[in-house]
């Protein structure tokens, strides 16, 4: 329908004023909220959503995932960044069909979509050719969410490659924009840039050459142990820019940090990943410092779970104990706690709104905004009592939680359901996905059959030298 009032919830705008309305209605008109206002009066053609009792918010925005290791959910349970680069990339990674990646980026959106997020930026890094990439596209377009599926230029190593080199890997994704242009919807194209240790300097200039002649959003890794001078490399260069999300940047100085600020630049933080993986502290509290915006990434569900309740509570209270450690080693008791968590739910929505330079569309509920709206219902004995609005969806809200989704004036979850989607056929497909990759021989992680397979090695080696 047109038009869809929601009534009675208890709305979080999330806006510049970080308004609250105890009770409210929304009217929702071709896709974008018309009002806000505590009473709005049902209009005839309008299809009226009781929401009340629940707590309604913008919904979340994922500014990094790679949804096609859905398939290989859990793996990486125990792993290092170094078992990963080497049972993923090098391992698992060889083994995708192109309807492994199908399944696995279906149903990882969903997953995301059913917890809340709205928006997710898709790191797509398993373009083993281009069935692989067609495989990519269909997914994104059938999941129903706002998604940047960004084309990873990796080059997997497999024994025989599909794309003879960087050049054909190029002219792959030159065609992927011209079918990507074809197909109008809630999706987005963009690129994610080789690592820097993988592709010489001049194939880095290509990719974002690429992007730029295109106009299309980049993401990349950057600032990890193996390549922590990755910001400073770009703006030597003068490659950094305004359509640049960086994604973790541990190790990246503060003088690169304000290099991503004075370009215009974003940083994603991935919380969990971060922590895990030996990537060093995440650095929200150092973009805070420089007055920059943190925005949130899940990462890996080959790791850990993909909702953005986790991420938001994990980064929060990992800052908070990095300001909270100097006055401890001082023996003293800190006066007082931040951020605060009004801030942490910044993290998860104005916040990756704008690293995704989407600020004006998304990311709080405003009129003439996008009606990306996601109610919590507090039936659940973790509401009882109910806390205020903004610490129970920052530090009690679960996944679970999550009673309604709507997308762009489209309702996508309804009454704790999905909506759309055969259950039973994304089930089996995913299981058979599974028991592929579970199965499926994997190579030696010491084979190089590419280029891009020798530098990996060479990664691994100077990674564990050092």
């Amino acid at each position: 329908m047109s038009r869809v009032l929601l009534k009675g919830g208890q709305v979080v705008t999330v806006d510049a004023r970080d308004t609250l309305h105890p009770a409210a209605d929304i009217l929702v008109e071709q896709g974008r909220i018309a009002a806000i206002a505590p009473t709005i009066a049902a209009p005839a053609d309008a299809e009226v959503i009781d929401l009340s009792g629940h707590i309604v918010l913008p919904g979340f925005i994922d500014t990094h995932r790679h949804s096609w290791q859905t398939g290989i959910r859990g793996v990486a349970a125990d792993w290092s960044l170094l078992d990963y680069v080497r049972g993923i990339r090098m391992g698992y990674a060889r083994a995708y069909r192109p309807e492994d990646v199908y399944i696995s980026i279906l149903v990882g959106l969903l997953e995301a979509l059913d917890s809340g997020i709205t928006t997710l930026c898709d790191f797509c890094h398993i373009m083993n050719s281009p069935a692989h990439a067609d495989a990519a596209l269909a997914a994104v377009r059938e999941a129903g969410l706002r998604t940047r599926l960004h084309y990873g230029f990796y080059d997997v190593p497999l024994p025989q490659p599909a794309f003879a080199d960087h050049a054909a890997r190029l002219a792959d994704a030159e065609r992927i924009v011209r079918t990507f242009g074809a197909m109008p919807g809630l999706s987005e194209l963009g690129v994610a840039l080789t690592e820097a240790k993988l592709v010489s300097p001049a194939e880095t200039a290509a990719e974002i050459g690429f992007a730029r002649r295109h106009g299309l959003p980049i993401t990349a890794h950057m600032g990890t142990l193996s390549t922590p001078d990755a910001v400073a490399r770009l703006g030597a260069d003068g490659l950094l820019g305004p359509d640049i999300l960086h994604v973790h940047c541990n190790f990246s100085s503060d003088e690169e940090l304000k290099m991503i600020r004075d370009s215009g630049g974003a940083v994603s933080c991935t919380p969990e990943t971060e922590l895990q993986m030996a990537m060093g502290f995440p650095v929200i509290g150092r973009l805070m410092a420089l007055g920059m915006a943190p925005s949130l990434g899940i990462d890996i569900v080959s790791d850990y779970s993909g909702d953005m309740f986790s991420q938001m509570r994990i980064g929060l209270q990992v800052e908070r104990a990095l300001r909270n450690e100097p006055s401890l080693r001082a023996g003293k008791m800190p006066a007082s706690i931040s951020p605060g968590v009004r801030e942490g739910l910044r993290f998860a929505t104005v916040n990756g709104a704008a690293a995704m330079n989407r600020g004006v569309e998304i990311g709080s509920l405003e009129v003439a905004k996008q009606a990306d709206i996601v109610a919590l219902r507090q039936d659940g004995l973790h509401f009882l009592p109910p806390a205020p609005a903004v610490p129970a969806i920052v530090l009690q809200a679960r996944a679970s939680d999550v009673a309604f989704v709507m997308v762009g004036g489209a309702v996508r979850k309804r009454d704790g359901r999905l909506l759309g989607h055969d259950m039973a056929r994304l089930r089996a497909a995913m299981l058979a996905t599974q028991a592929h990759l579970a199965s499926a021989p994997l190579p030696d992680p010491a084979e190089t059959a590419t280029s891009t397979g020798r530098a990996y090695a060479s990664a691994i080696e100077d990674i564990v030298a050092s």
